[in-house]
């Protein structure tokens, strides 16, 4: 990716600068070649304006060269810099300073990474890549796991899929204060879902295990039911129980339901928890 770094004149100072602060914050460093602290101050900010992934642009301007932007800008010592963020300068600072000090100057104006990724997963969602707004909000989720914006977002992409366990936690863990109408019609629709998901022959099985001797057949009944209605990890934790006891059962249809399952779903962590466990068997 390459960097957005640019030695600014006044030709296109308002490109860059006036214009480009509008899709991101540009900072402008002030600098000139007879100062010392310019030179070791510079490489800070390029490095900083990397490592940020291109979050914003770095415009450095001249002094010993661009008159007209020194004097327009009243610059009285250098190096010296400025936040810009939709035409305007926001904040800035004055001579050296450390890199943790720049570095929480820049951070303090950056938009939230965990909120532009969660804007995007929304984006993919409405337009219909539920996977890939879901591979998105657990990005999000990653940088900032307690924003419950992002929380109902994602259980709203597992309800989406199917995965009905995963979202469940999720929205029972949503405190009250932040229970708004998105909260409340997610868990209207878990609860449908929940519903369609308790069949009969369900509900027959899981009473007639609760009192079996052999359990082993209800079990392996009750994976297929489960696995049916997009009851993965209670499919998967029946066929495990199974395979622990008897990893050749049914001449190993257990086991090949389990790998058909894991085949199947679009859970990578539920796959990965199963597929570990039953090499633990195997091996």
């Amino acid at each position: 990716m390459q960097a957005d770094i640019f030695d600014v004149t006044l030709q296109d100072f308002q490109t860059v600068i006036a214009q480009g602060s509008v899709n991101k914050p540009v900072l402008v460093v002030f600098w000139s070649s007879r100062c010392n602290i310019c030179q070791t101050q510079l490489p800070i900010l390029e490095q900083l304006q990397r490592e940020h992934a291109n979050g914003f642009t770095l415009a450095r301007v001249n002094c010993d060269e661009e008159h007209q932007i020194v004097q327009h800008f009243e610059i009285k010592s250098v190096p010296t810099a400025y936040m810009f963020i939709n035409g305007k300068g926001v904040d800035g600072f004055a001579g050296e300073q450390s890199i943790d000090v720049i570095n929480d100057f820049i951070k303090k104006h950056l938009p939230d990474p965990s909120l532009t990724l969660l804007g995007d997963a929304q984006t993919l969602f409405a337009q219909g890549k539920v996977l890939e707004a879901k591979e998105t909000i657990l990005q999000a989720q990653q940088i900032n796991p307690n924003d419950n914006e992002i929380k109902l977002a994602l259980a709203q992409i597992y309800l989406a899929l199917g995965e009905f366990e995963n979202a469940k936690p999720i929205l029972l863990a949503i405190p009250m204060a932040d229970q708004n109408m998105i909260y409340h019609s997610l868990m209207s629709e878990l609860e449908l879902a929940e519903q369609s998901s308790q069949t009969p022959e369900i509900s027959a099985l899981e009473t007639a295990l609760l009192t079996a001797q052999d359990k082993q057949p209800l079990q392996y009944q009750l994976s297929i039911q489960y696995h049916q209605v997009k009851r993965y990890k209670e499919a998967l934790q029946l066929l495990f129980t199974i395979l622990s006891g008897d990893l050749g059962y049914e001449n190993g249809e257990a086991k090949k339901t389990m790998l058909d399952i894991l085949a199947t779903i679009d859970d990578a962590t539920l796959v990965s928890e199963y597929r570990r466990k039953l090499y633990s068997l195997l091996y």
